[in-house]
């Protein structure tokens, strides 16, 4: 299988650019984590949604062919925002046949993944959410009760919203014993999003209109 890692030397991505550090070296992607302020005040909207389908596909462009990725949406919930109608996320990177391009940091999606998404410049960045991974929060079932949890993007459950601005660590590096450990005390979907709505503070969007 041939793996590429996408950095962000060749194009500026302007939702992004306050956010994102290049590593000349390893041609990776470091993201600035958001406080939760500034998450749910700087996104373009918030949707609790199940995925549909993946499809990837080559796309031309000047600095030649690569690979975009396509990721269907059924919105369960809105919870901030005015999303459309149709909700399709559109993200540099994915898999066609033996061929992948990685973007290093990027959530992978995959059918029937729930989760409660931040949704920034889709269509206009290398990634459709909010800083990126830090854009990502699934919704989770623990083992033998059910109960549902969030979790970051790398599976770790999220006890507060203060938790969002620490930096996400791999989850392959990520032990499972505190995890599983931790999912009692993570926060709800209903409570998360009732956080997400009491963080709404309007002095930002006037900030973003002038």
């Amino acid at each position: 299988m041939n793996v590429l890692s996408a950095g962000l030397r060749r194009r500026t991505w302007s939702s992004l650019a306050a956010l994102l550090l290049v590593a000349a070296t390893a041609h990776a992607t470091t993201v600035v984590p958001p406080e939760f302020d500034q998450l749910v005040n700087e996104t373009d909207y918030v949707v609790r949604a199940v995925v549909k389908s993946v499809k990837s596909e080559y796309r031309n462009g000047p600095d030649g062919r690569t690979i975009v990725s396509f990721v269907e949406l059924e919105v369960r919930e809105t919870i901030l925002g005015t999303p459309p109608a149709h909700v399709v996320l559109e993200m540099l990177g994915g898999q066609i046949g033996d061929h992948e391009l990685e973007v290093v940091g990027a959530p992978k999606f995959k059918t029937g993944d729930e989760d409660i998404l931040f949704v920034s410049g889709n269509g206009r960045t290398i990634s459709p959410l909010f800083a990126m991974m830090h854009g990502r929060y699934p919704v989770l079932r623990e083992p033998g009760t059910g109960r549902r949890y969030i979790a970051r993007s790398n599976l770790e459950p999220l006890a507060a919203t203060a938790d969002v601005a620490r930096p996400i660590e791999p989850a392959s590096v990520t032990s499972p014993q505190p995890l599983a450990a931790g999912t009692a005390a993570a926060l709800t979907p209903e409570q998360f999003a009732a956080q997400i709505k009491a963080a709404v503070n309007p002095n930002y969007l006037r900030a973003r209109l002038h």
